[in-house]
């Protein structure tokens, strides 16, 4: 199977978690790129629902039967390079799976901030075209006393952190992606 991880990456965690999936599928990947990648004007669109677009991808999407799409989320909403590449790429995607290296826990998934609600709105627009999202919340690599909002916004994904309950999920999701 074809597979292709696509990423768009502010502070590096997603970056990150899409080179992992890219290096354990032994697949290609590729970054998002906005045209204005200024992140104030990023932040407003994305509270706007608005796309300020992306530049083309030099993969070509319909070669791949599937896609695995790396992206924050901001606030609870779709941000707005993600936006972009649905609205840009949507007739391309054949099959779609979401991951995100996120600051909601799962605890809070469903809130007004949570992963959950930009899931739903990522499955609406692709309908049966998305397969499975998956949250990796950044709380998973911190102490449980070091759960904190400041602690959660400063802290990346590396090689140093990335053990026990965030490992176990990355690996249970290269699992079914490979089955």
């Amino acid at each position: 199977m074809q597979t292709l991880v696509v990423y768009y990456s502010n502070t590096g965690s997603n970056k990150y978690l899409a080179e992992k999936i890219a290096a354990n599928l032994s697949c290609d990947s590729e970054a998002i790129k906005p045209r204005l990648n200024f992140f104030p004007l990023l932040m407003l669109s994305s509270i706007i629902k608005t796309g300020i677009g992306i530049k083309t991808l030099t993969h070509k999407l319909d070669e791949y039967d599937r896609i695995i799409l790396c992206s924050p989320i901001w606030m609870g909403r779709i941000i707005s390079p993600l936006l972009d590449f649905i609205n840009k790429y949507r007739a391309s995607i054949k099959r779609l799976y979401f991951a995100t290296c996120c600051g909601s826990s799962d605890a809070a998934k469903n809130d007004r901030f949570g992963h959950a609600i930009v899931f739903n709105k990522v499955k609406k627009m692709l309908g049966d075209k998305c397969i499975h999202c998956e949250a990796f919340p950044i709380g998973l690599v911190l102490p449980e006393d070091k759960k904190d909002t400041n602690a959660v916004m400063k802290t990346r994904l590396s090689d140093n952190n990335f053990a026990g309950e965030i490992q176990k999920r990355f690996d249970n999701f290269i699992h079914a992606l490979r089955e």
